[in-house]
């Protein structure tokens, strides 16, 4: 019988005692008003079995009064005779006594590091990106980094704000671990207290770098101005601009827009709120930086740089054609014209038709279908499908326009690549006019992880 079992046992029995004693005497009542033995609440039958269970065996056999710790060495030792596994690792760290043992422990992992559960993997075609961290195997030891990770996120648990002095640089070690890792990287940058700004912002830079820009943009609050402040214009964190206003902070905020090493969707931010924080009067010193711009090697900020100087009455900084006989400064052009139009109002005219020829653009489509079996071109691949047609010049629009965006950004000559399809544009003439686009619908990876022919 388990003490719970003997506790309930003895209050049953109690409340026995006591409504027996007051039948027997005591205090006369009413004759209308018998006495009533409350009879006692027995558990259902299933949670009585609960209780009766007896407590699971231990899985260590370890005296831990005669564990003594002077070192790492000694910690890790420790470690290899605890041997969690992926299958039993949370019962055997249960099993760890409250104190410094445990600290000693968690210490001495976080300093063994080895925590990348997933490789980085190169971008190439038809390689897909992890999208998570798996959990440890049932079998993973202590030499698995996949088992190691979920050890570490249980050891930075353990400590408290005076003992992550010695464990400083395992936490940046942590955090330049890049994606898929999130969750060990979320905590190792929440570890330190929030008023330890500095400390903080080191590990926000370095994980910023190792691309977690939207964990570490959504953990910035606790931050004071001036860490604030250095994490735009040292560290080039977008996300701390949210944490400013371009009303007190212009200057800030004039920086952002020519910085390069900032995300561009903050620099193209920084331009409208300056012009809402100016009103009907750009200032000086935020005009030129939005000229300035649009001449950025990134073509969004470049358009959109364009697009407010245009709308202000300044023609002169239209996505025209450039006067060039150089095909990657046309496709440059393009790029920023296909940013340009993609925010276009209805009202607003094109700029694209002075890149084409009076007598229209030669378009050439080819749509890949996997399950087609019928050979309808004659070109030898029933799984495609040519279709070739003289668009006149007043119709021409950028044809997969979003896709093709995406496509600018990879080019080898003049062929540039999305993940879906492959643009090819063909120049001519001494101004090297866009005569004809060849728009290929790439075909999807075959089970083997590589293109199919």
């Amino acid at each position: 019988m388990g003490p719970i079992d003997v506790l309930w046992r003895s209050r049953f029995r109690i409340a026995v005692a006591i409504a027996a004693l007051a039948a027997c005497g005591g205090t006369p009542r009413e004759a209308s008003r018998p006495t009533v033995v409350a009879k006692p609440i027995v558990p259902e039958s299933g949670h009585l079995q609960e209780l009766e269970q007896p407590a699971p065996p231990k899985l260590l056999s370890i005296d831990w009064s005669a564990v003594k710790l002077g070192s790492d060495a000694d910690a890790l030792a420790l470690w290899q005779r605890i041997a969690p596994t992926g299958n039993d690792y949370t019962e055997k760290l249960d099993e760890i006594p409250e104190g410094p043992i445990i600290e000693a422990l968690a210490g001495a992992l976080l300093r063994s590091g080895n925590f990348t559960c997933v490789q980085p993997v190169p971008q190439r075609d038809c390689v897909k990106q992890p999208i998570d961290v798996p959990e440890p195997a049932p079998d993973a030891t202590l030499a698995d980094p996949c088992l190691r990770r979920v050890l570490a996120i249980w050891a930075i648990s353990q400590l408290e704000d005076d003992e992550l002095g010695g464990v400083r640089d395992p936490l940046r070690s942590i955090v330049a671990i890049p994606p898929p890792e999130s969750e060990l990287t979320a905590i190792a940058l929440k570890a330190l207290p929030e008023t330890d700004h500095d400390g903080r912002l080191e590990l926000d830079a370095i994980a910023f770098r190792a691309g977690h820009r939207e964990l570490v943009n959504g953990l910035l609050g606790p931050l004071d101005e001036p860490h604030v402040l250095e994490a735009v214009q040292k560290h080039h964190i977008d996300g701390a601009l949210d944490l400013l206003s371009a009303e007190s902070n212009r200057a800030v905020f004039i920086a952002a827009i020519t910085d390069e090493q900032l995300h561009p969707s903050a620099r193209t931010q920084s331009i409208s709120e300056l012009v809402d924080a100016d009103g009907d009067k750009l200032g000086k010193d935020a005009h030129a930086a939005i000229v300035r711009a649009t001449r950025s090697p990134d073509c969004s900020v470049a358009a959109a740089a364009a697009r407010f100087l245009v709308r202000s009455g300044e023609k002169k900084f239209a996505p025209a054609k450039p006067h060039t006989n150089k095909p990657a400064a046309m496709l440059r052009a393009l790029c920023v014209l296909a940013h340009y139009e993609a925010g276009l109002r209805a009202d607003e005219p094109s700029f694209l038709l002075g890149y084409v020829p009076k007598k229209g653009i030669e378009l050439v489509t080819t749509t890949y279908d996997e399950y087609n079996e019928v050979d309808n071109d004659g070109d030898g691949d029933p799984h495609t499908e040519h279709a070739t047609a003289l668009v006149p010049r007043d119709e021409v629009t950028l044809p997969e326009s979003e896709d093709m965006i995406r496509a600018l950004a990879n080019c080898t000559g003049t062929t540039c690549k999305s993940n879906d399809r492959e643009f090819r544009f063909v120049f001519k003439g001494a101004d090297l006019l866009l005569t004809r686009l060849e728009v290929t619908e790439r075909p999807p990876c075959n089970r083997r992880g590589i293109p199919n022919p």
